[in-house]
């Protein structure tokens, strides 16, 4: 179906008889939004566009409404609640950073439940290099949901590099101390919105004091 295409570049791919999965059209939608969802490029399969979400996180964030922070929210979570807070800010000292981080209402452990699993994934130029990565931030913080985006990642890095890459803890350490100073904020500017958050979370943050030496 390729045949007469007149822009960019066709690759033709021989697949093995084990391998044949990557020929249905669901398979390679499931890829293409998983990995490149966000690219700034639409994206057609079999004359369909399969791209049809924005990077908000990219954006400045005084331009993004609380309306879409609460469809990203429920796209990245699968939750039908809004977030509780919304982290969003840009750097490019030592970094450059586009962060957006939510923080939801409630979590699962309090209730006797499995262990919250990480919920930030990590983005190069909006294409995901790994989902729910679990050394962006330390793992205390692992109720934080979102996304992280750095042009100071390389698209190249594979998933074993990326575990222990000196950059990553880097990330780790400025993040970490971003959200710390905005839960500082929070407490100064609506004690009663924080009392509320802390009630529900702040196990948490004491496991970060008896565990995290860094902070």
């Amino acid at each position: 179906e390729a045949e007469g295409v007149e822009r960019g570049t066709k690759i033709v791919l021989q697949l093995k008889e084990s391998e044949q999965e990557f020929s249905l059209k669901e398979t390679v939608e499931r890829i293409i939004k998983k990995y490149s969802n966000f690219v700034t490029y639409p994206i057609y399969l079999n004359g369909q566009r399969v791209t049809t979400l924005e990077a908000i996180w990219l954006k400045n964030p005084k331009a993004v409404t609380q309306e879409e922070h609460k469809q990203f929210y429920k796209y990245l979570t699968h939750s039908v609640s809004d977030p509780l807070y919304t982290i969003h800010f840009f750097t490019d000292l030592p970094l450059n950073i586009h962060g957006l981080f939510y923080i939801p209402e409630s979590h699962v452990e309090r209730y006797g439940m499995s262990k919250t699993e990480p919920g930030v994934n990590v983005y190069c130029k909006k294409v995901l290099i790994q989902a729910k990565h679990r050394e962006i931030l330390p793992e205390w913080l692992r109720f934080t949901k979102g996304c992280v985006d750095s042009e100071d990642l390389p698209l190249h890095i594979s998933r074993e590099h990326i575990q222990n890459s000196p950059l990553i803890r880097r990330l780790n350490t400025i993040l970490t101390r971003k959200i710390l100073r905005f839960f500082e904020d929070m407490l100064h500017q609506d004690r009663a919105k924080y009392t509320k958050f802390f009630s529900e979370f702040g196990q948490f943050f004491k496991e970060g004091v008896a565990s995290d030496i860094m902070y």
